[in-house]
């Protein structure tokens, strides 16, 4: 997913963009090629979020030659988090296997793949190879170069195992990588941050003799390598120099670590920029402390670093842990300041505090999947709550045909195999690819999933056993496919059955088989995650599934990771992680019975079908209640939810008070920590903003944990406009132009304060308007029946708010009519979630006007002195405008 800058652009912003492209198009980057051993890598620069450079000269080995340069394609590039970066290039040589055809997957130091990609993160915009994380030589000694012996295991990954990535290039010259980037957080020893940029670096092995054999046939002691030398490229050469193999040799002379030198030569370097983080910020002490929702932790980094970096500088810190024991230390009056949920507690209110709801999110499953002929990603896959519930409760046999232990007898080895997925997921729609095979070598797709108590489990088993076939499945009913049947550890009464708020194996069949039966047990034992979120998305990141081998030796090692080309991984993450690691995501079956991806359009829609709850003033999914909105909507993504922060009514303080009250008032403004962005302050990656109705809430919580004054869960009137609340009036704007919210709506009937403005009367508030000079954009009340933000480029519908239809001006909206941000690649960026209206909008209004009216007399004018004066004048307001917006 690639997020824009957010801040409005005028009328300047049209020059400025040319002129920047004319300077991109006239000037040719040449890079030359390093010595061996030398210092730095050829670099490019760019300003943009997308950069691209030429690559190395390409190796043909046909005809012994290198020919035309290759390019390399980074993005985004800037403004960067922990995140996953998109890296891409053409014209290099094809990978091929030891036969010569062509290679889908590759191995790190393997010796069956020729020609294959590195791709690092390296400190600096010029690095060395000593500057590249996980290469043969980080941080050793950068003097040496490639004269110094190779390090022991582990000191190339001080922080973190590598996330270095090995790729294959297609025939045609075409290949990508998705590269996880670390800010200081996550890699002290690379220090990627806002004041230290780092770059991202793509090494083709095009192979060379890089060990020395030349030198010791001409009794050179030096050891030096000669990469123009290919006669020991391939395996009739004997040193497989061209395979990955190489990395890991010593010279054949002096026993240095020469053995990456030759590839070193190809190396190119892109540049890349990090955004401050909270870690920018020098406090020994916190103003006020937050824990909980693993999941809203993405949008608390940057909420955290836009508060400690503000002009009034609130330090404010977070500890990520599961929610049901966030809920209970908060309500014992332990804990942090503020306690971060998803989920209400149900019990009476054992002291003072309010829901403030902080912003829209949902969870996502998650899946890289590739296709076993190519080796390339199958970008689409649809589930339901039946498969799902499949996956969980351990009823596929991992094993093979004919040996399945007696609790899973006759079930699918695998959902690859289950007639249910290919129902849903037919092998003509994901043609010329095809599905994998359950193959007992492959560790299949045993969901990766975290292993703590958390509210995204509650929801996600709650959502599962609301379907009525994935209810009666767990209650033994077989599948109306190939009678497919739940694991019996999985059936009352030796099991409580969903919703659970941990997911814990039930079935240990393959790790208490004796191992004189182990042709009738499992291959491979599930294992949940136990460390975490976090965890749990790094084993995705890495490939590696989290099963355990069940091979009658009774150590049951862990499963090893997958190599890219091979893989069957499916987890289940929040959606901001799978956002900003660009992780493709399931559309999931809805109640209605349509499969829907999540977007900002269907989670927008299932927002709007949430009523509130006048005990809490919070919102969910109704699950399995029919005759609601969402029973019935056919665009609601079904795993939405809302985060909310549990905060404090009595007992805080003056000082915790006022710095609990403006860190929420900042963070749910419609003006700052509710716009999209990667910038410090505002809404990260993967999340919706708050609705209309939403920012009613918070304002009124805001105002009560400002006032300590002891409210309780449900003491604020819930707005107007929720389902089944009072229908939203129509306002006519008459607030001041460009500054939405500022001004005073003034009409009759229910009163809603979003931003400081009022806004009253009857009938709808859309997406904008300019009724009166006033403008108004971003939310929309509309018919009585949900208020919400409407998806870029989206008109209100009536009868529902926050419903869109898609706007020809929108660009390429989904099919659901906003923005997609599923089905892309691993590490593709997928296309924004979050919307350029509420900022954009405005402008768009202006300029189209100006169009409409003055284009013609614009092309008159622009040849004469008035002219040119008249439209200096019009570039300002406009910028002046957008400003204001």
């Amino acid at each position: 997913m690639r997020v824009r800058d957010r801040r409005p652009r005028g009328l300047g912003w049209w020059s400025r963009a040319w002129l920047s492209a004319t300077l991109a198009w006239a000037v040719l980057a040449l890079f030359a090629v390093l010595p061996v051993g030398a210092g730095t890598v050829a670099q490019a620069h760019a300003d943009s979020g997308t950069t691209t450079v030429a690559g190395p000269p390409v190796w043909q080995p046909a005809k012994g030659t290198s020919g035309p340069n290759g390019s390399i394609t980074v993005s985004p590039t800037t403004n960067l988090a922990d995140q996953v970066v998109h890296v891409s290039w053409k014209g290099f040589t094809p990978s091929v296997t030891a036969t010569g055809a062509p290679a889908t997957s590759a191995t790190v130091k393997g010796n069956s793949t020729f020609y294959a990609v590195r791709v690092y993160e390296c400190r600096g915009t010029k690095p060395q190879v000593t500057d590249c994380y996980g290469s043969t030589l980080y941080n050793q000694d950068p003097a040496k170069g490639f004269q110094q012996r190779t390090p022991a295991p582990g000191l190339t990954t001080p922080d973190l195992p590598s996330d270095m990535q090995l790729a294959v290039t297609g025939q045609d010259g075409t290949g990508s990588a998705d590269i996880e980037v670390w800010p200081a957080d996550q890699s002290q020893s690379l220090g990627c941050d806002a004041t230290h940029p780092c770059s991202i670096v793509v090494e083709p092995n095009y192979g060379g003799d890089s060990e020395g054999a030349t030198a010791s046939l001409n009794h050179d002691k030096t050891g030096a390598p000669h990469c123009e030398v290919h006669s020991y490229d391939l395996p009739a050469g004997y040193l497989s120099t061209a395979a990955d193999s190489v990395m890991g040799s010593s010279n054949l002379v002096n026993r240095n670590a020469t053995g990456e030198a030759c590839a070193w030569n190809n190396a190119r370097a892109i540049p890349l920029t990090f955004a401050p983080t909270a870690a920018s910020c020098k406090s020994a002490t916190a103003d006020l402390t937050t824990t909980g929702s693993p999941g809203a932790e993405r949008a608390l980094q940057q909420w955290r670093a836009g508060a400690c970096l503000a002009n009034s500088p609130l330090y404010v810190s977070y500890t990520a842990q599961g929610e049901p024991a966030t809920r209970s230390d908060f309500l014992k009056g332990g804990g942090a300041d503020l306690a971060l949920t998803s989920l209400p507690d149900a019990s009476p209110a054992p002291r003072p505090y309010v829901y403030v709801p902080l912003n829209d999110s949902s969870i996502s499953v998650v899946y890289i999947v590739d296709d076993p002929k190519t080796g390339q990603q199958i970008r689409q896959m649809t589930l339901d709550a039946r498969l799902l519930a499949k996956e969980l409760t351990q009823s596929y046999a991992q094993s093979a045909p004919g040996f399945q232990p007696p609790s899973v007898a006759g079930n699918p080895r695998c959902i690859f195999e289950d007639q249910e997925f290919l129902a849903l997921n037919p092998p003509a729609s994901i043609a010329p690819a095809v599905w994998p095979s359950c193959d007992t070598s492959n560790p299949q797709s045993l969901p990766i999933v975290m292993g703590n108590e958390t509210d995204l489990v509650t929801e996600l088993t709650s959502w599962i056993v609301s379907d009525p076939q994935a209810a009666a499945f767990l209650q033994g009913a077989p599948d109306n496919y190939s009678g497919m049947h739940v694991d019996p550890s999985y059936e009352r009464p030796g099991y409580s059955g969903y919703p659970v708020d941990i997911l814990r194996p039930q079935d240990a069949t393959g790790f208490t088989q004796s191992s004189g039966a182990n042709q009738h047990q499992k291959a491979y034992e599930w294992s949940p995650v136990l460390s975490g979120l976090g965890d749990t998305v790094r084993h995705l990141l890495s490939d590696t599934p989290t099963c355990e081998v069940v091979d009658g030796t009774g150590l049951y090692p862990r499963c090893p990771a997958e190599a890219p080309g091979r893989r069957q991984l499916i987890g289940i993450v929040d959606s901001a992680d799978a956002e900003s690691y660009s992780m493709p995501e399931a559309k999931l079956v809805n109640a209605q019975g349509t499969a829907v991806a999540p977007s900002f359009a269907s989670v927008q829609a299932a927002v709007n079908d949430m009523p509130v709850d006048p005990r809490t003033n919070t919102q969910q999914l109704p699950y399995g209640t029919p005759g609601t909105a969402y029973a019935s909507d056919p665009n609601a993504y079904p795993l939405t939810a809302v985060d909310y922060a549990m905060a404090p009514t009595s007992g805080l303080g003056d000082a915790k008070a006022a710095a609990a009250s403006a860190f929420l008032a900042q963070v749910t403004d419609p003006g700052s920590g509710q716009l999209y962005g990667r910038d410090p302050g505002r809404l990260g990656l993967g999340y919706l903003d708050l609705t209309q109705v939403q920012l009613g809430i918070a304002q009124a919580a805001v105002a009560h944990v400002a006032n300590q004054d002891s409210a309780l869960p449900g003491n604020q009137t819930p707005p107007a406009g929720t389902p089944g609340g009072t229908p939203t009036p129509t306002p006519t704007p008459t607030g001041a132009a460009g500054q939405p919210g500022a001004g005073s709506v003034t009409v009759t009937g229910t009163t809603v304060i979003p931003n400081g403005g009022t806004l009253s009367g009857t009938g709808s508030l859309g997406s904008a308007g300019t009724t009166g000079g006033g403008t108004i954009t971003g939310n929309s009340l509309a018919g009585g029946t949900g208020g919400g933000d409407l998806p870029p480029g989206s008109t209100p519908v009536s009868g529902k708010g926050g419903s869109a239809t898609p706007s020809a001006a929108a660009g390429s909206p989904s099919p659901s009519g906003g923005p997609q941000f599923a089905d892309a690649a691993a590490g593709t960026p997928a296309p924004d979630r979050a919307g350029l209206a509420r900022v954009l909008l405005p402008v768009v209004l202006i300029v189209g006007a100006v169009l409409l009216l003055g284009g013609p007399a614009a092309l008159v004018l622009s040849g004469t002195a008035a002219g040119g004066r008249a439209l200096a004048r019009l570039r300002g307001a406009v910028n002046r405008g957008g400003k204001r917006s």
